[in-house]
């Protein structure tokens, strides 16, 4: 472990890293690994010891496990694990929008909930002091869980494991997946993060190391006793799947998916949803300790808001979706399954729980607490928005809007959706887009003029997606057709109207201008929120405009 690493984060890393020695005592290697901190005068660069490092950072960045290989036999010499100190904060964060852990002060008295991340992060004096005064922040030991299982993933590179974005569909055994925090809501409808991150190592990775590790007697059928280790873990339900581009962005997967949660993911999005709408309900001030600018809230305001969106790509995945595993001939998987219509009907309709009123527009008591991002304290993500410094709701509306239509009309969604709506009871594209405007443009009208103006900018988000895509030859023909279709039909019922609203007459009257292919009529895409995954990010406090 690399010695400048700060209490209590040093001792939380080296915990999280020697989880692994449980694995290898199951593998038959007795005290054989052990994690420590790197012993004064050696050079850290000493090929001969494997190394974490804690790096000091304000800006995004993911952490890495690396090896160093022998090319001549394939042998790992050493191990190198970097870890960036955002990737703390941003998890504080996430658990400190939802827990309202700062009492504040009142007439000058001392605040007795300090906030000791940014203290870490900053490397200030008296960090020690600052963690033992707020030891009971859930807040805080949400995010040392993290890091603790943060620790043990990138050890698990190191000594030769890729990532299993299955392990989370079946009780968290894989500290190899990518893990979203598992937040609980108690008996009296509070959040409860104690069980956020699951604090041992998996099952999943004791049979990986079993497999790979293992040292058989002189004589034994090697190969016959690695099939049985596999048909073992197979039989317990220990799957692995693995992923190209490690965010699963447009995949089709019903079960494998990263930052969710759940044996069941569209289920788990209703309880994401949950969640987050408990954390609406109670944000405040009290997200941010006194003495801080309230321009400090957007950057907690940001995560909470959009709490559901990971699970929500997950569950995503069901619609337009198939089951499928690296069936091997003989072992008896089921090779590919679509997932059934009724499944993917639901998550559709659950998906689209996320694209009402009720659930993007913001109280105008949040909309009033936040200003423009106080002097020199503009460290954080915040909403994109068309307003420049001033806090846009309708651009948090729109931002949010275009991510959910986003992914129900995905290309590669669309394009299953027109295999598999050719097959059996499945959802073709037809019936998801007719949804989806119908539960956009055809919900009932708002009772005053600001949540009016929210449903205009979803309903928007609706056709330009749909533009966009029918305009793309990234998009599957026959998808093209459909959407193309369906604005036509959507400008035909507009323009129909009696006593149409501007924003109807303008809607019609763009979707008549892109089908003549009229120069620059084309809409470009909508606001885009933050990158937003919980490594956490630094994107400043200027606002992003079309």
């Amino acid at each position: 472990m690399d010695p400048g690493t700060p209490e209590p984060i040093l001792s939380a890393l080296i915990e999280g890293a020697a989880w692994w020695g449980e694995a290898f005592e199951a593998a038959g290697f007795i005290d054989a690994y052990r994690v420590e901190v790197l012993p004064a005068g050696i050079d850290p660069q000493d090929i001969r010891y494997n190394m974490i490092h804690w790096t000091h950072r304000r800006t995004r960045g993911y952490s890495y496990g690396n090896t160093v290989i022998d090319p001549r036999t394939g042998e790992i010499i050493r191990g190198v694990v970097n870890l960036g100190s955002l990737r703390l904060r941003q998890d504080y964060l996430l658990g400190k929008g939802m827990v309202s852990p700062f009492a504040g002060t009142v007439d000058g008295e001392e605040d007795a909930s300090i906030d000791p991340m940014s203290c870490a992060l900053s490397a200030a004096p008296g960090f020690e002091y600052l963690a033992q005064v707020a030891q009971n922040s859930d807040a805080v030991e949400m995010a040392l869980a993290r890091v603790r299982q943060l620790s043990a993933h990138e050890v698990g590179h190191t000594i030769g494991f890729p990532h299993n974005y299955l392990a989370s569909t079946y009780g968290r055994e894989s500290v190899m997946d990518y893990p979203a925090p598992y937040v609980e809501i108690d008996g009296a409808g509070n959040l409860d993060l104690s069980n956020a991150y699951v604090q041992r190592i998996g099952e999943y990775d004791k049979l990986s190391v079993n497999w790979l590790y293992r040292e058989f007697p002189e004589g034994a059928d090697e190969a016959a006793a690695l099939e049985e280790i596999v048909a073992q873990g197979m039989r317990d339900g220990l799957i692995f799947m693995s992923h190209t581009n490690n965010n699963f962005i447009g995949a089709g997967h019903p079960y494998a998916g990263v930052w969710d949660n759940g044996a069941n993911l569209v289920d788990h999005l209703k309880h994401e949803i949950r969640v987050r709408n408990i954390g609406m309900r109670g944000f405040g001030e009290q997200m941010i300790r006194a003495g801080r600018p309230l321009s400090d809230l957007e950057y907690v305001l940001l995560p909470l808001y959009m709490h559901h969106r990971f699970q929500l790509r997950a569950a995503a995945q069901s619609l337009g979706g198939a089951d499928y595993s690296y069936a091997v001939r003989g072992d008896g998987q089921v090779p590919v399954a679509i997932v059934p219509g009724e499944e993917q009907r639901d998550a559709l309709e659950t998906i689209l729980s996320a694209l009402t009123v009720e659930f993007l527009a913001l109280p105008e008591a949040v909309i009033a607490m936040i200003p423009p991002g106080a002097f020199r304290h503009q460290e954080g993500e915040v909403f994109p928005g068309h307003t420049e410094q001033l806090f846009d709701p309708l651009g948090v509306a729109e931002g949010a809007a275009d991510f959910t239509v986003g992914e129900i009309l995905h290309p590669a969604r669309m394009a299953r959706l027109v295999v598999y709506g050719s097959m059996d009871d499945n959802p073709d594209l037809e019936e998801v887009v007719d949804r989806l405007v119908e539960a956009t443009w055809r919900a009932p009208p708002e009772a005053d003029e600001y949540r009016t103006r929210v449903q205009d900018v979803i309903q928007r988000a609706v056709v330009d997606r749909m533009m966009r895509h029918a305009g793309s030859a990234g998009t599957m023909t026959e998808a093209r057709a459909v959407l193309s279709d369906r604005l036509d039909r959507l400008a035909g019922q507009l323009e129909a109207l009696m006593a149409a609203s501007a924003h109807q007459r303008l809607v019609a009257a763009d979707i008549r201008r892109w089908q003549e292919r009229i120069e620059n009529t084309t809409p470009t895409p909508s606001l885009q929120l933050p990158a937003g995954d919980p490594i956490g990010g630094n994107g400043g406090s200027r606002r992003s405009k079309r």
